[in-house]
């Protein structure tokens, strides 16, 4: 059964539109940053989809999915989400919070868990790094690219193939797929997609992870490939009072496929 849910933005005081979807009636607040696909749909247009996605969640947690701003400006870079996001937690003062930040919102969560640590009760950072090495650069300079050419079918794919490990198996239907997945997969606002990448392109967080202070799962596939499970394990060894769980096999999506993913966050809570 799809659980309720309600959708509102929230105006910041720059005058930028935050969107939130809030799911749940559980004690335990958690605030969810989305990752790059949040460049395509943000959560208050992918509303009923991720009320279904985190149904299983409802009975423990209020569950808040707060999407970047609704325009991105050009060279907004992850200080200035970080900063719209705080003000958002301020604004709606639900207390220090379980943030849960996936992928690309993981530099996000930790400028804030580092900066405002009155917010944050525990972090979580899932499939994501403290910087933008070699190879998640050339991954999100061809996603650019494949941006720039109107490749939407191309991008879809290859996120997909990148994310789950079952469709890394069947790559053989990439070319009966494609066509079908170029007709669907074209965002009402390109631009909004392409400036979140750009503005990922020279993270380096490196320096702050010794200032995260409160408890910390980091979670990622050991076959990631995007941010490459080394990275993430030298990420959790930065911060103080980390734990690094590695999923084997699985890639980008670990925090999507693996059953440890939710025991682990499940532990993370209790203890924190």
């Amino acid at each position: 059964m799809l659980p309720s849910f309600d959708r509102t933005k929230l105006r910041l005081s720059n005058g930028a539109l935050m969107p939130i979807v809030t799911i749940g009636h559980g004690r335990t607040p958690v605030v969810y940053i989305p990752g790059a696909g949040d460049g395509l749909s943000t959560a208050y247009d992918a509303a009923w989809n991720m009320a279904w996605f985190f149904r299983s969640r409802t009975p423990r947690q209020r569950l808040h999915i707060i999407s970047r701003r609704e325009d991105i400006p050009g060279r907004y870079d992850i200080a200035d989400h970080a900063r719209d996001y705080s003000e958002t937690l301020d604004r709606l003062r639900f207390g220090p919070v379980v943030l849960e930040c996936n992928s690309a919102g993981g530099p996000i969560g930790q400028l804030i868990a580092a900066h405002r640590p009155d917010l944050v009760r525990a972090l979580v950072l899932a499939s994501t790094a403290p910087r933008i090495d070699a190879r998640a650069h050339e991954v999100f300079t061809s996603w650019l690219t494949m941006v720039d050419s109107g490749q939407w079918a191309e991008l879809t794919w290859d996120t997909t193939v990148r994310t789950y490990r079952s469709a890394l198996r069947a790559q053989w239907a990439g070319p009966l797929l494609k066509p079908i997945l170029g007709a669907l997969s074209r965002p009402k606002n390109p631009e909004r997609f392409k400036r979140l990448l750009e503005g990922l392109l020279s993270v380096d967080n490196s320096s702050v992870l010794e200032d995260i202070s409160c408890p910390t799962l980091v979670f990622g596939g050991t076959r990631d490939p995007i941010f490459a499970s080394g990275l993430q394990q030298q990420m959790a060894a930065a911060i103080s009072h980390a734990r690094y769980v590695g999923a084997p096999g699985l890639l980008h999506g670990a925090d999507l496929e693996s059953p440890a993913y939710p025991a682990a966050m499940n532990e993370l809570i209790a203890a924190s």
